[in-house]
């Protein structure tokens, strides 16, 4: 080779951030397979309502997925993301979201991984088991929906799940009790805007897709989500049962509600399945740590299997440890802090571990999140002095 000099010119310098990790919903639904559009068991992304329609999930030939879909887009508004799949009536949800199966699974690996909520719905035929209020496949929903989401965020895939609570009894307390349980990555909706005995699924992804990581689903500064009226899955309009509104809040469920002086109907809040104490108890919670994992995965991943300067004594050399750290840092800062999702993050690595020893490095992330105004507490009476 001629001697020459040669500029090895780095694109990192300027230490600009990845594009933002976005919350995207994906939805496995009840339909039919139409002759050269759609076929069931395969998945589709989609952007519009007119894709849908295009592709044959329209009012004649699969009117129940219309619904919903149509219902997402009404809320989203076009170029929205949303990646679906059909299955036949006959498959129960706990077959859609059965780790082993190749419904949900399928869909989370085609989509690669993008879908941060998953909604999952079938259409009811009205003859299902009852069971804790319920039909009896939602329970059985619960449960393998938080094994088939713990096995993807092990691949970092991460994502939450809404299931429809069909086919409500009218009782709430006939309702599972949640709130000692550990299905922290699921939700169960409990009511629709057209009295339907399927919850509004559509309607949750889209306000989940729209909303910042950070925030809960039932924000009242956001509006409402249905101007006109709500309803419960039996049928019954949600302000005509008020009274249990407290007993569906402390189980576990996700309700659409009112306001005296507010127009329209509001989530009641984000609770998942699982006990008070746990940090993940609500869904902007998880949604917050998943992509916080997935920022800091991002980062650190580059270093897999690199070389470790280390000290004499075999520990990591210091000046590694503060490049580490302050990546980490940074991307964590640019990408969740400054945008408010979360208050403040700290990363911290131990420089005394032994890396030649073991081969392995050990990396604290301690994440601040953002507090809600969930309980208003005020002390209001008359006075006959005011200083």
């Amino acid at each position: 080779m001629l001697p020459n000099i040669k500029f090895n010119i780095s694109t990192t310098g300027l230490g600009r951030l990845p594009a933002d990790i976005q919350k995207i919903p994906g939805l496995v639904i009840t339909g039919k397979s139409v002759v050269n559009k759609v076929t069931i068991g395969k998945s589709y992304q989609l952007f519009s309502l007119d894709e849908a329609e295009s592709l044959g999930i329209d009012e004649t030939q699969n009117p129940f997925a219309y619904k919903h879909i149509k219902h997402f887009y009404d809320y989203s508004g076009e170029r929205a993301e949303l990646w679906i799949m059909l299955v036949s009536d006959a498959t129960t949800m706990a077959q859609m979201v059965d780790k082993t199966g190749v419904i949900a699974t399928k869909l989370i690996q085609d989509a690669g991984g993008k879908i941060r909520v998953l909604g999952v719905i079938r259409e009811s035929a009205g003859t299902e088991t009852s069971a804790n209020g319920l039909d009896a496949d939602v329970d059985t929903t619960v449960i393998a929906s938080q094994a088939l989401a713990d096995y993807f965020a092990e691949k970092y895939y991460p994502f939450r799940v809404i299931i429809s609570g069909n086919n409500f009894s009218g009782s709430a307390t006939e309702l599972k009790d949640y709130s000692t349980a550990n299905y922290n990555r699921v939700s169960v909706f409990l009511a629709n805007t057209d009295g339907s005995k399927e919850a509004s699924i559509g309607l949750a992804l889209a306000r989940l897709a729209l909303i910042p990581v950070q925030r809960n689903i039932g924000r009242v500064k956001d509006g409402p989500v249905e101007e006109v009226q709500a309803f419960f899955t039996n049928g019954v309009k949600v302000e005509s049962s008020s009274t249990a509104w407290e007993t569906m809040h402390s189980k576990g469920f996700i309700i659409l509600r009112n306001y005296v002086g507010r127009v329209g109907f509001f989530f009641s809040d984000d609770p998942t399945l699982t006990k008070v104490e746990d940090d993940f108890k609500s869904l902007a919670n998880g949604f917050v740590m998943d992509k916080a994992i997935l920022i800091a995965y991002n980062t650190l991943v580059n270093e897999l299997l690199d070389e470790v300067p280390v000290t004499k004594t075999g520990t990591i050399h210091p000046a590694i440890i503060k490049n580490w750290q302050a990546n980490v840092e940074s991307q964590l800062t640019g990408l969740m802090v400054s945008t408010g999702e979360l208050n403040g993050c700290q990363v911290f690595i131990d420089e005394n571990q032994n890396i030649l020893t073991t081969g392995i490095l050990n990396i604290r992330i301690a994440l601040q999140p953002v507090g809600y105004a969930k309980y208003i507490i005020v002390n209001i009476g008359f006075t006959t002095n005011i200083e």
